[in-house]
């Protein structure tokens, strides 16, 4: 039982976090649609804050289709900016062709289990220095670190694609597992756990800090708001 409530705290952080991301993109956006009358400026300051977790995020994807065999095209790492005065949040992509729903779906998942396995590392690393055992400023980084990856990982929609053929399949294995082998499911708790009790930690933490930069903007727009006697319309 501890591993299904493991579970089921690290599918809401992930919810939460897909959430809090659109939320901050907003309000940086707003702010700088109030003072410069464009949303530019706001979306291409979120593009620095989380430029190190977009090269990751978009390297996986490529890494994983060359693997794959399936062919790649041309690498971006910043938003189009047109389309980010309509409020998109892609902030890069990686051209690929089409290909069948398995490794579409592996492509697709990438930098999903990439931005996993360094918060992984991350933890690690946070619970260590976070005894003193790094200078404050790597301590910072790794924060930084963890906020970055926590919030660029997340799977877009174009990612998303081939996902039902996928889950079905998936949603069948693990029926067969658990009728005829529930050992696979049951019998690996403390593996499960240390793997997903260090990640809902670190994910804690992004949101927390997404939390912070939310409050931090909301407050800023509304203060010129007020200074302006302009209102940002919610659709």
């Amino acid at each position: 039982m501890p591993v299904i409530y493991a579970l089921i705290i690290f599918v809401f952080l992930i919810v939460a976090l897909s959430a809090l991301r659109q939320r901050l993109v907003y309000e940086l956006s707003g702010t700088s649609l109030l003072l410069f009358d464009s949303t530019r400026p706001g979306i291409v300051l979120y593009s620095l804050i989380f430029l190190p977790g977009t090269i990751i995020h978009e390297l996986s994807h490529w890494i994983v289709a060359e693997i794959l065999q399936v062919k790649t095209g041309e690498i971006t790492i910043f938003p189009d900016l047109d389309i980010g005065e309509t409020g998109s949040q892609r902030l890069g992509s990686v051209a690929t062709s089409r290909s069948d729903p398995i490794r579409g779906f592996f492509i697709g998942l990438a930098p999903f289990v990439t931005g996993l396995a360094i918060l992984i590392v991350l933890s690690k690393l946070l619970s260590t220095g976070w005894s003193g055992t790094f200078p404050w400023w790597q301590l910072v980084l790794i924060i930084y670190g963890i906020m970055v990856i926590g919030n660029t990982m997340m799977i877009s929609r174009e990612d998303r694609r081939t996902w039902p053929f996928v889950v079905i399949l998936f949603l069948f294995i693990i029926v067969i597992l658990a009728k005829y082998y529930p050992a696979v499911l049951s019998d690996h708790d403390t593996f499960y756990l240390g793997i997903l009790s260090p990640l809902n930690s670190v994910l804690g933490v992004t949101a927390v800090i997404n939390l912070v930069m939310i409050g931090g903007s909301y407050g800023l727009r509304r203060l010129i708001e007020k200074m302006t006697k302009r209102r940002i319309a919610h659709k």
